[in-house]
């Protein structure tokens, strides 16, 4: 294994920790907040992650994360329904990024705890196995 994919799989996985962590919080908007942040900053690493583990075992070069998770369903590493929550998660998160509405906030709050922490989880084992 790449001396790069082992330190970005230990940052990816200090970042699934760190937003587990702010997930078992008693929420209130301050947590919230430093959900979705951490959401954020995990997100990133979850795709640039994927693009070193895509490179390294396949030899395909990617450069969005669309195409990433793409890539891991087209190599049955990830099922269709997964790829599509995805793909989800993607708009959400540029969403967040780009425009702060606390409707939408509240909503992705939820997701995150519902769903994407868990997502995100399982890109972790199919990248790390």
């Amino acid at each position: 294994m790449d001396k790069t994919l082992n330190y970005k799989l230990k940052d990816f996985e200090q970042s699934l920790e760190t937003l587990k962590e702010s997930l078992d919080q008693e929420q209130n908007d301050f947590i919230k907040d430093a959900v979705i942040k951490r959401f954020e900053y995990c997100f990133e690493l979850c795709w640039k992650t994927t693009k070193v583990f895509l490179n390294e075992k396949f030899g395909v070069d990617i450069y969005s994360p669309k195409e990433c998770f793409r890539e891991l369903r087209r190599n049955k590493l990830l099922t269709d329904e997964k790829t599509e929550a995805l793909l989800k998660m993607i708009n959400d998160r540029n969403e967040i990024i780009h425009t702060y509405n606390e409707k939408f906030a509240d909503e992705l709050h939820k997701k995150i705890t519902d769903e994407y922490y868990k997502l995100m989880k399982k890109v972790f084992e199919v990248v790390s196995e």
